[in-house]
């Protein structure tokens, strides 16, 4: 697999936060849950960009690259756009590892109340698409 990723992630660009459990969703209403966007006690939030890619396309890479890894099943994705991220005074950063797409949100604030606020805000913007 031979894919040339840019290092810097642009605004426009769709991003993908893979989900494997139902405290990433609701499935009551559809909608993406704060806890999807938390980061990992390194302070990064694991996302793929997706730009130019379709449905299927992306539920693979979720599948072999994030949802295996961990030993788990891909049940969907939260699709946001870079610019959602950026606006909340975040960056994300290109991490090809374990996949071209793989990419890292960062520079999440020190205070725990304000990362969750940030998280909320994130899953408020962002869209649930279920594996089907």
């Amino acid at each position: 697999m031979n894919i040339s990723m840019e290092e810097v992630v642009s605004a426009e660009e769709p991003i993908a936060r893979f989900i494997t459990g139902k405290d990433y969703y609701r499935p009551s209403n559809g909608t993406v849950k704060h806890n999807a966007f938390m980061p990992n006690g390194r302070g990064e939030t694991s996302v793929y960009r997706t730009r130019d890619l379709i449905d299927d396309e992306i539920f693979g890479i979720g599948c072999v690259f994030f949802a295996e890894k961990i030993g788990k099943s891909l049940m969907g994705r939260a699709d946001i756009a870079a610019s959602e991220v950026f606006e909340k005074g975040l960056a994300i950063v290109s991490e090809p590892t374990p996949h071209p797409r793989h990419a890292n949100i960062v520079d999440w604030p020190p205070d725990k109340s304000k990362i969750r606020m940030i998280a909320v805000e994130l899953a408020a913007k962002a869209t649930l698409k279920l594996v089907s």
